[in-house]
């Protein structure tokens, strides 16, 4: 009885992940998506550099024409600063983030945010690309859905990525139906891989563990 309780909690767990992560290859590049911000803190605990203003004097810089830090515009709590952007499929817009405090030999293997596509209506979606070559496209539209491929991602809502290396995360249009994507962004955070002294540190503390519990074992 109590084998088949243990057995009932561990399905209910592992169904309980499947729902806020899944994981899937795009060509060689394997990823995995969480739509729950805790479960995606859990798998990322290296350095974050989260993005905040004033623009380019924080962990994150970033490279545009179009956003700038300024008030919610759609679902987002008044009182906080967001990144409000607009870009355009014809007009090619590409906000770009990258390491701004200098340890750019260090790459990131994450990022994560809470998306708002709602301040302009539902227009054409983004497209999310990292300089390892994934690319991912979202959308906000609740009402139509999105097409081609395009995943959902509700307004107010968290959407990150697990990954393989990466130096660069940048935003442009999608080829969603509809208007140019105007969009708030908020609290952008990028998850380095751990230097080789952690990875060091990390092992070692692996093998004292074992080592410990053969001892206790024994």
């Amino acid at each position: 009885m109590k084998l088949l309780k243990r057995n009932k909690l561990f399905l209910g767990v592992v169904l309980a992940l499947a729902i806020s992560a899944s994981t899937a290859f795009a060509g060689p590049i394997a990823y995995t998506i969480y739509t729950n911000y805790s479960l995606w803190l859990a798998a990322t605990p290296d350095e974050h550099d989260v993005f905040g203003p004033p623009q380019n004097l924080g962990d994150l810089a970033v490279a545009t024409a179009t956003g700038s830090f300024g008030a919610p515009q759609g679902v987002f709590p008044a009182g906080i600063n967001v990144w409000n952007d607009r870009v355009t499929v014809a007009g090619g817009e590409v906000t770009s983030f990258f390491d701004g405090d200098k340890d750019g030999q260090v790459p990131y293997y994450a990022y994560g945010g809470f998306w708002d596509f709602s301040p302009g209506g539902y227009g054409q979606g983004l497209t999310l690309t990292l300089d390892n070559g994934l690319s991912l496209s979202i959308c906000g539209d609740v009402v139509n859905g999105c097409v081609g491929g395009a995943i959902l991602v509700p307004d107010g809502t968290f959407f990150g990525v697990v990954t393989g290396p990466f130096t660069t995360f940048s935003i442009t249009a999608d080829g969603q139906a509809g208007v140019a994507e105007t969009f708030d962004l908020s609290d952008l955070d990028l998850v380095h891989i751990p230097e080789p002294a952690t990875m060091v540190s990390l092992g070692t503390g692996f093998l004292a563990l074992g080592l410990w519990r053969r001892k206790t074992r024994a």
